[in-house]
């Protein structure tokens, strides 16, 4: 057998495993948060220039995602919240960073 095809195996069975590996342990490497959904919200953001994206996370919740700064207004910054004064009372929505260039608001409320 030739290197070149001992080589093409090898790297082969290398991204069969890396790839494998990845699909079992998804979730500790991505988070909470599935990965193809915030990839299309990222694209949503970046390439199609929307203001706010829609997704999910593992348990179908869903969640608001935003640049950093662009909508966001930061009120109750120690508890992460945002808080809105709805008439009759106060209403807090949770958010968290993601990333360097988003933010992740809870959209369940």
């Amino acid at each position: 057998m030739s290197k070149r095809f001992l080589l093409t195996v090898a790297a082969g069975g290398c991204i069969i495993l890396c790839g494998a590996l990845l699909l079992l342990n998804w979730e500790k490497v991505f988070g909470d948060y599935r990965p193809i959904q915030t990839a299309k919200a990222v694209y949503k953001l970046e390439v199609q220039s929307q203001d706010v994206a829609k997704t999910t996370d593992r348990d179908d919740a869903l969640h608001y995602m935003v640049k950093k700064g662009h909508v966001l207004k930061e009120k109750d910054i120690d508890h992460n919240q945002l808080v809105f004064n709805d008439g009759q009372g106060n209403q807090q929505i949770y958010y968290k960073r993601f990333a360097r260039k988003y933010t992740m608001i809870d959209g369940e409320g």
